[in-house]
């Protein structure tokens, strides 16, 4: 099973004019086994999938599906599965098999577990463990 890790910073950030307060802010890193790592954009379902899909071969490819409209997929080969995002919601479909979760979870190994279950289902990638590194 390949292994993971996530580690976070927290930092203060100004707002960029006088009216504005500071922020904390966060950001997360994945670290892999083969010593790459990769910024989250969110510490959630589809960032979590989409780094480690890219990971395995994977590509982000915009399809055309109108004029002037396109479907942003995730590709391998002849493989395609589509993420369609529905509020709080993620639906990651590939031909007829379909899997809608939450995109955020309170525990790490509910999100963790939500992740591993679609990179096996729809992905066919070996699940992850994953855990979060301590600095």
């Amino acid at each position: 099973m390949p292994r993971a890790a996530i580690s976070s910073k927290a930092f203060l950030v100004e707002g960029g004019c006088n009216a504005c307060k500071m922020r904390n802010a966060e950001t997360f890193t994945i670290h892999f086994e083969d010593r790459l790592s990769e910024m989250l954009d969110n510490f959630d379902v589809p960032s979590l999938v989409q780094t480690i899909v890219q990971k395995n071969g994977w590509r982000e490819t915009a399809i055309p599906v109108g004029i002037g409209e396109e479907m942003i997929v995730l590709k391998k080969g002849n493989d395609v599965i589509e993420p369609k995002y529905l509020g709080d919601q993620v639906v990651y479909q590939a031909g007829n098999q379909r899997i809608q979760t939450k995109q955020t979870f309170a525990e790490t190994t509910e999100l963790f577990e939500q992740v591993n279950q679609i990179l096996v289902q729809l992905f066919n990638i070996e699940p992850y463990e994953i855990k979060m590194a301590v600095d």
